[in-house]
């Protein structure tokens, strides 16, 4: 008889529901940040692309990509053609070009004067706010957008002089080429000086020979003035403000840097993404917060990858993402109830690829199931480890 109670005992424990095993996280405030990630590019700020003034034979330049150069410095050596027969519309043509040129450069002038205008105001408003923030009228977060808008300016206008630089060369350049043409003369050796201070980018022409004028000769820009090119959806590019804090990882060097939106391009373009499927994408310009020393290895054109905040608040009740699954339309999840699964059906705020903001559904404080298996059901008894 007790050997027949012991073996109904035996069976009844073997066949006994057991506890499903799971892991567990508290449903706790803090704060949610959720950012948009994504891979950009360097790219110095200013260029200048230096071109034959003329039809000419360029000898072969001593320069190489890297070099530094000052305003003024020599370039490179050409030795003009023969000038072609000035005809009326040959005349038309450099002409116009002159004056795209000129109004190229009263553009570039007036860029500066506003870039100068707005520096101005800029730093009156840092002034006033620095004051208004001793007084406790306005918080810290409100000086410092001041702050950076007033760095923002003074970037502006440092791309401003550089773009009226090289708008003063554009227009030398076009009066020589109709000067040349007017006087038909040809085989003078002509110098090609650098419109400004930098470094050279990029050679266009390294060998001698002959070229057309307009063939582009060489690149030129200051690569201590980078910015970052991040190409976003269209969708995600809405959702990013002027002088939203940007993250930039897995540049190669160590730790992270800092940046800000400058801009946002008004324009967009499409893409084939590798899938072959047409996107909308968007050019999100990103200036750097950190001294130029912090990331002096980078260069033009380096591949970084970036997470842009879009938004940010603190004290929010939130889960670990995968907490939650999909319940028709809504989230749902599994809260921790005298050791056994609970189903809740949650109101989801913000969510991030981590953690999600519990609106309605959850409590603080409570246990909720993470990567909850098919073996979890409501109302299943359950262990944790």
């Amino acid at each position: 008889m007790l050997l027949a109670l012991l073996v109904f005992a035996a069976l009844a424990y073997a066949f006994m529901p057991k506890a499903v095993r799971v892991e567990t996280a508290r449903v706790a405030r803090g704060s949610l940040r959720v950012t948009i990630d994504a891979q950009g590019r360097t790219r110095v700020r200013d260029r200048f692309t230096v071109a034959a003034p003329v039809a000419c034979f360029v000898q072969r330049m001593a320069l190489r990509a890297g070099d530094s150069v000052t305003a003024g410095d020599v370039l490179a050596e050409v030795r003009a053609q023969d000038a072609p027969m000035l005809d009326t519309r040959a005349r038309a043509q450099l002409q116009a070009a002159q004056g795209a040129a000129e109004a190229g450069q009263r553009q570039a002038q007036a860029r500066v004067t506003a870039a100068q205008a707005a520096l101005a105001f800029a730093q009156w408003k840092v002034e006033q706010d620095r004051g208004l923030r001793k007084s406790g009228d306005i918080s810290e977060e409100v000086l410092r957008a001041s702050e950076l808008r007033l760095t923002s300016a003074q970037e502006d206008l440092k791309s401003a002089q550089f773009g009226l630089q090289g708008a003063d060369f554009n227009v030398q350049q076009a009066r020589v080429a109709l000067l040349r043409v007017a006087e038909a003369s040809g085989g003078e050796r002509l110098i090609i000086r650098s419109p400004v201070t930098g470094r050279v980018l990029r050679l266009w022409q390294e060998s001698e020979g002959a070229v057309m004028a307009g063939t582009p000769l060489l690149e030129l820009g200051d690569p201590e003035r980078l910015e970052v090119v991040v190409d976003m959806l269209s969708t995600d590019a809405v959702r990013i403000g002027p002088l939203s804090p940007v993250e930039i990882v897995h540049w190669g060097g160590e730790g992270m840097l800092s940046g800000k939106v400058r801009v946002v391009e008004p324009s967009g373009f499409t893409k084939i993404s590798a899938l072959g499927v047409e996107e909308q994408r968007v050019n999100v310009i990103v200036d750097f917060n950190e001294p130029r020393a912090r990331f002096a290895a980078l260069g033009d054109g380096y591949r970084v990858e970036t997470r842009t905040q879009v938004w940010r608040r603190d004290n929010v009740l939130k889960v670990p993402g995968s907490a939650l699954f999909r319940s028709g339309d809504g989230f749902a999840l599994f809260v921790v109830e005298q050791s056994r699964a609970v189903r809740r059906e949650v109101v989801v705020g913000r969510r991030n690829g981590l953690e999600a903001e519990i609106v309605e559904g959850a409590a603080e404080g409570q246990n909720v199931i993470v990567h909850p298996g098919d073996a979890v059901t409501d109302g299943v008894a359950i262990s944790t480890p």
